[in-house]
C-alpha cells in the first residue's frame, strides 16, 4: 500500500434528508461528498502539472468541484486566472476567444471584459 497523504480530502456537497411534504432539507450530520487530494506534483487548485505562473485549469473537474464547495458557484476563465499577472491574463483571454471562435462556441461573458 501506497504512503498516505498530509492532503486532507475536500469537502464538496453535504447529504441531506428531503420531507417530501414540505420540501424542506435538513443536513446529515457526518454526511457527505469528498474528493480524494490531489496527486503529489499537481497543483492544489486544479490538480494539474502546471507552472505555478500559470492559470488553473478550468476544465478540470477537480477545480471546478473544489472551487464551487468554498465559492458556491462554477467557476469562470477569469477565476481561473485570477491569480495570473496581467500580461498573463491579456495573453489567456485573446488565445481563448480566438480558440472559441475557431470552434464556432460563445464567448463568455467573462472573457469579453
Amino acid at each position: 500500500m501506497g504512503k498516505r497523504r498530509n492532503n486532507p480530502l475536500c469537502k464538496v456537497g453535504d447529504v441531506v434528508s428531503v420531507d417530501l411534504e414540505t420540501g424542506e432539507e435538513t443536513p446529515i450530520e457526518g454526511a457527505g461528498l469528498q474528493m480524494l487530494p490531489n496527486a503529489p506534483g499537481t497543483c492544489d487548485w486544479c490538480a494539474v502539472a502546471h507552472d505555478h505562473r500559470m492559470p488553473h485549469n478550468q476544465q478540470s473537474l477537480y477545480y471546478q468541484m473544489k472551487f464551487h464547495a468554498i465559492k458556491g458557484r462554477w467557476p469562470t476563465w477569469t477565476d481561473a486566472m485570477e491569480h495570473c499577472s496581467e500580461e498573463m491574463k491579456r495573453e489567456w483571454r485573446r488565445r481563448l476567444i480566438a480558440l472559441l471562435r475557431q470552434k464556432g462556441m460563445t464567448i463568455p461573458e467573462d472573457l469579453r471584459q
